[in-house]
């Protein structure tokens, strides 16, 4: 089962590599969905408790799971994420939020204010939740950032009890028709590292909003704060969700894909295979301007919607929960320095 994915070999693996770490980022596998923890020294936050349409609990079940044997070794942290941050209300990104405020000490809900959209129904009974277990709840608009200026908003200062990490909402909810235009862009640095985590904005407008993409790169032009090292491939590495002139814009170490395999093709079509995730030149565009370098390794693509292309090989540090499994990217002490580990699939 995939709750049990982590191997003996992985975890002392995983540990050493975390012992030494400042912080790390782990991208969870729950499939053609985003959840990624963020580990500091002081605190955990959670972005995004997503899972896919499976049928049943695996993804649920794996999330859980990580996390409790995350806070079997952070015992420190008393099981308690400082904040979960929901980027947008799709399904893919809050279906397991619920399981996860049950389960553990959440003191921070944080989303966009948004009032529609596929996972939704699940964002409001956070909501709920929230209001009724002493959870501080706050959503985050694009205006507030732009009343701010060009610094972005950092939503609570006194998360993580350390100067050394600047935690920042760079874009945010702008009411737009496709709820992937409002997700909530998260900035993270921790002394010289830099992690960006864009949620599923597109490059593409809708009916109502510009591209959320697009807007990023232009509204913090010069400010050096969109050039970072590790980037999480915005919408699951879908053809709209990154661009030439984001990667040029951030030119970053280490790229990490959230998606689903190629093989799960049901129930229903909220799947990789159906969307063509992650897509052939999407990848090819993050091995281009991707700069650290990985062990080579032979991968899959998907050179469009239901279109598989096999043997593919990438040598640049560029990771997919679809390829590696779970994957942990860690800074050390300074900031200076990146370890990658993965589970395998």
């Amino acid at each position: 089962m995939k709750t049990f994915r982590l191997c003996f070999a992985f975890l002392l693996l995983f540990s050493a590599t975390v012992a030494r770490a400042q912080m790390s980022a782990h991208y969870i596998n729950v499939g053609q969905a985003d959840s990624i923890l963020l580990e500091f020294k002081h605190a955990a936050i959670l972005i995004d408790a997503g899972g896919e349409a499976t049928g049943d609990d695996r993804d649920k079940d794996h999330l859980i799971g990580y996390l409790n044997q995350f806070f079997t070794r952070r015992t420190d942290l008393n099981r308690t994420l400082t904040a979960v941050i929901i980027s947008h209300p799709h399904l893919d990104h809050t279906k397991n939020l619920m399981p996860v405020m049950q389960t553990f000490t959440v003191k921070n809900l944080i989303d966009g204010g948004n009032m529609s959209g596929s996972g939704f129904p699940q964002l409001r009974q956070a909501r709920n939740f929230a209001a009724s277990h002493h959870v501080r709840y706050r959503k985050i608009t694009d205006q507030q950032i732009e009343a701010l200026g060009k610094t972005g908003l950092a939503p609570l200062p006194s998360f993580l009890s350390s100067s050394d990490v600047d935690l920042r909402v760079l874009d945010a909810s702008r009411g737009c028709e496709n709820a992937n235009n409002d997700s909530l862009i998260v900035l993270v640095k921790y002394k010289q590292a830099s992690y960006l985590f864009n949620g599923d904005a597109e490059t593409e407008a809708d009916g109502v909003c510009e591209a959320e993409v697009p807007v990023l790169i232009d509204f913090y032009n010069g400010t050096g704060l969109v050039n970072v090292d590790v980037y999480k491939v915005g919408h699951h590495g879908s053809a709209n969700g990154t661009d030439e002139d984001l990667m040029q814009a951030m030119s970053p170490k280490i790229s990490v894909i959230s998606a689903g395999v190629h093989t799960q093709h049901g129930p229903g079509n909220f799947h990789a295979f159906q969307f063509g995730h992650p897509r052939e030149n999407i990848v090819a565009l993050l091995e281009n301007f991707t700069t650290n370098r990985r062990n080579e390794v032979t991968v899959y693509t998907m050179s469009a919607a239901k279109k598989v292309k096999l043997n593919r090989h990438v040598d640049k540090a560029v990771y997919c929960t679809c390829w590696d499994g779970d994957v942990v990217v860690s800074t050390n002490a300074n900031g200076s320095q990146y370890t990658v580990a993965t589970t395998g699939r």
